[in-house]
C-alpha cells in the first residue's frame, strides 16, 4: 500500500506540479512501472482511475472559472467535438499494365483527408458528418473533390440483459465490417483491407443499424489488449439494412443489403485479445447491363489476437459478385470470388514502444470457378515499419509487390481474357498519418 500511494504521489507530481507529462507520457510511464514490476496491473488501473478523477476536478474547475468570468462555451457548442484524419503519401515504383507493362509511378498523393463534426444533442441522441477530400482518378484532371462519408443520426439505446452497450446509426452509417477490423488492423493509412482492395466492397453506406457489446466492456481494455474500441467483454455485434452500393455510388435497384457480423471473445479472462468474427452479406449488385440485377453474396471468418505488444489476424472470405454488381459473366452471372489474408504487427522494446514492424499477405481469386478466366488471382505481399509519434500520428515506410495471374485485371477489376500479362506491380511507400 505504501509504495502504491508513493507511485501515486510521484505521478501527482511530475503531471501535476511539475508539469512535465501529457496523458499518453502518463501511460507509458505507468506501461513501464508495470514492465519493471514495480506496480501490477490492478496497481496501473487504480492510479489511472485517480489520474482520470484529478483531471476532471481540473476541467470542473477550468469550466467555473469560465462561467464566472462569463466566456461560457455557446449553447449551440456545446457537446461539439471536431477531428480530423489525413494520409499524405509518396510512392515510387512501378504500376501493372497489361502485356508484361509497367508505368513509372512516383507520386505524392492525399489519399485520405477526412473532417468530421459530432455533437451531443441529448444524452441518448447525436449525430456525425464526416466529409472526405479525395482524388477523382476518374476525372481527366485527377482533380481533388470533397464528398460524404458519414452522416447519420445515432440512439443510444438501454442495455437489454447480456446485450449492453447498443446503439444505432441512421443514416450514411458504418457498415459492419471495416471499421471492425481497421480498429485491430491500425494501417489503413498504407492502403485498404484485404476485401475491400480486391473490390467487394466499402465501408460506409446509407441505411439503419443497431450495434453493441456482449457482456458489457473489459475492464481497462487499453492496458490488457492494447486498444478501447469494440472492446465488449464476450465480443460484440452489428447488424443492418442498407441501399447496397457504398458510399461512392448512387442507389440503382430497389433492393436493400443485409448484412451482420458477430465477433466473440471465447475466453476473456484468460486471452482476453482473442476473437472469432463471422460477416455475412446477403443482396443483389448494383448493375443491371446484362439485363437482371446479379447476385451480391458474402461470407467472411476471421481470427485475431491483440495485446500491447502484438496484433495478428487471419481471415479467409468468398463472395458471389460485388457490390457494384460488375463481377458477372457475359450472361450476368454473378462471379464466385475467394480470398484469405493475414497480417501481423509487432511492437520493439525501444523508446516506449513506439517503433513496429509489420507485415501482410493478401491472396484473391477473381474468378474462383473459372467461368471466364483460369487463372485470375494475385498474391500481394507486404512489410514495413512504423513509428508513433503521439496518439495515431504516425509514419510508415512500407514495400509492397503483387504477382499476378496470367489472366488477372488489376485490383478491383473483372478478369478479362482480351487483356492479360500484368507487368511489375510494386512500390516504396512512405506516409504520414495525421489525427487529432
Amino acid at each position: 500500500m505504501k509504495k502504491f500511494l508513493l507511485v501515486v504521489f510521484v505521478l501527482s507530481f511530475i503531471t501535476g506540479a511539475g508539469g512535465g507529462l501529457q496523458a499518453g507520457e502518463t501511460d507509458a510511464l505507468i506501461k513501464k512501472l508495470i514492465d519493471k514490476g514495480i506496480i501490477t496491473k490492478e496497481e496501473a488501473a487504480e492510479i489511472q482511475k485517480e489520474e482520470q478523477k484529478a483531471e476532471e476536478k481540473s476541467q470542473e474547475k477550468i469550466v467555473k472559472e469560465i462561467q464566472d468570468k462569463g466566456l461560457a462555451v455557446p449553447e449551440a457548442l456545446k457537446g461539439v467535438k471536431v477531428g480530423i484524419l489525413g494520409y499524405v503519401d509518396f510512392s515510387y515504383g512501378d504500376s501493372p499494365e497489361f502485356d508484361h507493362g509497367e508505368s513509372d509511378l512516383n507520386k505524392f498523393r492525399l489519399t485520405r483527408g477526412y473532417l468530421t463534426v459530432e455533437k451531443e444533442i441529448l444524452p441518448w441522441f447525436g449525430a456525425r458528418v464526416t466529409l472526405d477530400t479525395y482524388q477523382d482518378t476518374e476525372d481527366t484532371d485527377e482533380s481533388y473533390k470533397m464528398r460524404l462519408k458519414y452522416y447519420y443520426a445515432q440512439f443510444k439505446a438501454p442495455n437489454l440483459g447480456f446485450l449492453t452497450g447498443m446503439k444505432s446509426e441512421v443514416g450514411m452509417g458504418h457498415m459492419p465490417w471495416l471499421d471492425f477490423e481497421e480498429n485491430i488492423n491500425p494501417y489503413r493509412c498504407q492502403g485498404t483491407m484485404a476485401i475491400e482492395r480486391a473490390g467487394v466492397f466499402n465501408s460506409s453506406d446509407l441505411g439503419v443499424s443497431l450495434m453493441g457489446d456482449l457482456g458489457g466492456r473489459i475492464k481497462d481494455s487499453r492496458l490488457i489488449i492494447g486498444d478501447d474500441h469494440y472492446d465488449g467483454r464476450y465480443g460484440t455485434w452489428h447488424l443492418g439494412v442498407y441501399n447496397g452500393s457504398g458510399y461512392h455510388e448512387s442507389e440503382d435497384n430497389n433492393n436493400k443489403v443485409i448484412e451482420g457480423r458477430l465477433s466473440l471473445r471465447p475466453v476473456p479472462d484468460i486471452i482476453p485479445g482473442l476473437q472469432l468474427s463471422y460477416f455475412g452479406l446477403r443482396g443483389d449488385g448494383n448493375d443491371d447491363s446484362t439485363g437482371e440485377w446479379p447476385e451480391y453474396n458474402v461470407n467472411l471468418g476471421m481470427l485475431s489476437y491483440q495485446n500491447p505488444w502484438v496484433i495478428f489476424t487471419g481471415q479467409c472470405f468468398t463472395s458471389e459478385g460485388n457490390a457494384k454488381g460488375k463481377w458477372v459473366d457475359a450472361l450476368g452471372h454473378a462471379l464466385d470470388t475467394k480470398g484469405y489474408s493475414a497480417f501481423g504487427n509487432v511492437k520493439l522494446p525501444v523508446l516506449d514502444k513506439k517503433i513496429a514492424l509489420f507485415a501482410r499477405y493478401d491472396h484473391f481469386d477473381q474468378d474462383d470457378d473459372g467461368l471466364i478466366a483460369g487463372d485470375a488471382d494475385y498474391d500481394m505481399y507486404m512489410g514495413g515499419i512504423a513509428y508513433d509519434i503521439y496518439k495515431g500520428n504516425m509514419i510508415l515506410l512500407t514495400y509492397e509487390t503483387t504477382d499476378y495471374g496470367r489472366d488477372a485485371g488489376k485490383k478491383g477489376s473483372v478478369p478479362d481474357v482480351t487483356k492479360t500479362n500484368l507487368g511489375d506491380d510494386k512500390r516504396i511507400q512512405a506516409v504520414l498519418q495525421v489525427k487529432y
